[in-house]
């Protein structure tokens, strides 16, 4: 019997048809057919796919975005970068009495986005009426069950021109400011324009300082910035520059030193100025009004603690405006605003040009406030004090 395969044609060039006898001759194809079986069942629960054109479109409009924000942040670096240069090379000035180049301010803060000439926004007693603290010498407790010490504080007692190129006198005007770690922001110690300029007979005469309107804290140190000038004359003389240039008082050695007064000096253009200030470690604020009650005063009022003796002018009659005869009602005050620490207490003294004295002293506390009734001759006055904590470590 002929087989179906002897039967097909064969051309010539052509291959040999395969020849399948029996199941013997497919034996080496079956798993190739299994894998392919396999393959359909292990697809049979995915889902076909189906080009989703709206998501195609969402997806893209993402990408841009992404990419334009990108780009709006690098244009904005690149801006805040150049703005940065263009305010450090403004406080970046020849120094003729060093012979190089000095920051005049401040340069460790982003310039782009940090306002220099911003004053601080902080002022006294901003915390007074808060929940009372337990007053301990050593730590108190803020209500959360951490103990905590009052931070450290510095007094600027006197800013002085104890030198002048050009001689004396001198009409100043400008500024001395002061900044910390509450808020780097502008903190006025003089500031004096050029149509109310002080006059300045000799190196014993002290700028008349009407700050800091708030207590000044020591925590990483206070830099002072000095930007003083001297007016200049009738016709062509042009105003001078005395004295510019920026003075850091480190708060970590001070903390740990036992000195509690010291001095920084400016040696820059045509003077040198002095700053005198005391360190007061565990600082509470005392914010002072003094009101008169009966009498005319006429004189001077001073602050300082019972152990650092420096006074701090208060109230000077040949400054501010002298009141009227039997005038009652609050002094005018050059400052108002002195640290003390909790170990030591407030002294005021009042000096009436009569050459009577009176002193009052205060405890401090952590908040709150007190006043008392003081009696210089035939003047009679009421002082108030306001106390806050400035700022604070826990333990």
């Amino acid at each position: 019997m002929d087989r179906i395969s002897d039967r097909v044609p064969k051309h010539k060039g052509s291959p040999a048809p395969m020849r399948c006898t029996d199941r013997d001759d497919l034996v080496p194809f079956i798993p190739m057919v299994d894998k392919y079986d396999n393959d359909d069942e292990d697809c049979a629960d995915l889902e076909p796919f189906f080009f989703d054109e709206a998501e195609a479109v969402a997806d893209h409009e993402r990408r841009m975005r992404r990419e334009q924000e990108e780009a709006r942040r690098k244009e904005q670096r690149e801006h805040d970068l150049k703005v940065h240069n263009a305010a450090m090379d403004r406080i970046l000035e020849y120094e003729p009495k060093l012979g190089c180049t000095t920051f005049t301010r401040i340069s460790f803060c982003n310039l782009s986005k940090f306002n220099l000439d911003e004053e601080s926004p902080l002022g006294p007693m901003r915390y007074t009426n808060a929940d009372a603290l337990a007053v301990k010498i050593a730590s108190s407790d803020d209500g959360t069950g951490k103990q905590f010490i009052p931070g450290t504080s510095a007094n600027v007692i006197t800013v002085k021109i104890a030198s002048s190129d050009v001689g004396f006198p001198i009409d100043v005007y400008g500024t001395v400011i002061a900044r910390d770690s509450l808020d780097l922001k502008c903190v006025y110690l003089f500031k004096c324009d050029r149509d109310h300029c002080q006059h300045i007979t000799s190196k014993d005469n002290l700028l008349i300082l009407t700050g800091p309107k708030r207590g000044i804290a020591l925590i990483d140190g206070i830099y002072f910035e000095v930007n003083l000038k001297i007016k200049g004359g009738p016709g062509r003389q042009k105003n001078k520059q005395l004295s510019k240039g920026l003075l850091t008082l480190d708060g970590r050695p001070a903390v740990l030193e036992d000195r509690v007064v010291g001095r920084g000096s400016f040696d820059t253009r045509l003077s040198k100025v002095v700053i005198t200030y005391a360190v007061v470690k565990r600082a509470i604020e005392a914010t002072i009004a003094i009101e008169v009650l009966q009498g005319r005063f006429s004189g001077l009022i001073t602050a300082c603690t019972t152990s650092i003796k420096n006074s701090i002018v208060l109230h000077d009659s040949k400054v501010t405006k002298v009141m009227a005869s039997d005038s009652k009602g609050a002094i005018e005050l050059l400052q108002r605003v002195v640290s003390v620490s909790l170990k030591e207490k407030l002294v005021v003294t009042i000096a009436a040009r009569t050459g009577l004295k009176s002193t009052i002293k205060f405890t401090p506390r952590v908040n709150g406030g007190d006043e008392n009734e003081v009696t210089c001759g035939s003047i009679k006055m009421r002082v108030k004090v306001t106390w806050l904590i400035i700022s604070y470590e826990y333990l």
